[in-house]
């Protein structure tokens, strides 16, 4: 159970997150409401998660493909499609922001080859593999991430006078529905593929506490440490740094390190899903799968970090509010 948890979390501190990009657009614009929005969106989390673990587990898929097929058969071709397109702009997300976090055009080209590279190459040791990898970057993640927004608070105001709040509440419980709802649609990818090794129904409830518990603790932590920050250095395509720049160098490479990792860490849950998927097509060896579910986001990933965030990610959470919908539906009917 710890191991799927550690995958969960891993699989959804990704670059937006880790960046401080996606939570300066969905919560921090929003002011003092943003919070609330931030904390409606752990909430919706963690039921969420609890759906989509119940259903795979009620259906006993091994693949978001086969959960598609129980609960949608006539459009599960469509699903499939779109849920295709779904992971791969968030492995190229991943892998974007990976080169744009790097200094030059060459060094960034460069590491964003060698991690696509490496997360092949973890994949070949399967859904066991990808689990003790993210056992050990989960904990690292939210604790670094955490730390630093506490330090952060202790020695900055908070700036909510400076930060505009358009729509209100309204509006920041919709940006957190929306939020909620694109992670869990990329969550369903990847907990299809690991749910069974969750037994009971009390270990799927864990599961949806403690991983959308650690996500919601690191999410409101981070969202108030950026609302420290003015809005121009808000504006940038890595806000975080500029919590921990004055610090030094050595912390601003820690942070590296861990945006490193955060991006990582949810381009392998992202491409053992695809692959998983890829691999169930008729004479499609896992190797070969596991290299298209790699090698098409990493030439997605050109676009560019910032423009895949702030264009693709809403139109991805629109998707991922119909696919819960649905799921919620069916389970209804069961």
């Amino acid at each position: 159970m710890w191991g799927v948890a550690a995958f969960y979390v891993a699989g959804l501190i990704g670059a937006g997150f880790a960046s401080g990009q996606e939570l300066a657009v969905f919560f921090v614009s929003y002011g003092r409401a943003g919070i609330l929005g931030a904390i409606w969106a752990a909430a919706l989390l963690c039921m969420g998660t609890h759906l989509i673990l119940r259903s795979c587990s009620r259906h006993r898929v091994s693949s978001y493909g086969q959960l598609f097929q129980k609960v949608e058969p006539r459009w599960s071709w469509a699903l499939d499609l779109l849920y295709a397109v779904f992971l791969l702009v968030g492995t190229s997300v991943m892998l974007a922001g990976i080169a744009a976090s790097v200094g030059s055009k060459l060094a960034g080209s460069a590491a964003r080859l060698a991690s696509a590279l490496l997360v092949y190459a973890v994949l070949q040791a399967g859904v066991k593999g990808v689990l003790r990898v993210s056992g050990w970057i989960a904990p690292v993640l939210t604790f670094g991430l955490c730390a630093a927004s506490l330090l952060r608070l202790k020695q900055a105001p908070l700036a909510w006078a400076e930060l505009g709040a358009p729509g209100g509440l309204q509006a920041a419980l919709e940006a957190g529905t929306l939020y909620a709802c694109y992670n869990l649609g990329f969550a369903m990818s990847f907990l299809a593929a690991s749910h069974q090794y969750l037994n009971t129904k009390g270990q799927r409830w864990a599961l949806a506490l403690v991983g959308s518990g650690a996500l919601g603790l690191t999410m409101l932590l981070l969202c108030l440490a950026l609302s420290t920050l003015p809005p121009q250095e808000l504006g940038d395509a890595f806000p975080l740094i500029h919590l921990v720049e004055a610090w030094g160098t050595g912390a601003r490479r820690l942070y590296a390190v861990l945006l490193w990792c955060a991006m990582f860490s949810t381009a392998v849950a992202n491409s053992l899903a695809l692959g998983r998927r890829v691999g169930e097509l008729k004479g499609v060896s896992w190797p070969t799968a596991a290299a298209i579910s790699v090698g098409a986001p990493f030439a997605l990933s050109h676009f560019g970090f910032t423009w895949l965030v702030r264009m693709a990610y809403p139109a991805l959470g629109l998707a991922g509010l119909w696919l819960l919908a649905r799921l919620l539906w069916d389970t209804r009917l069961g």
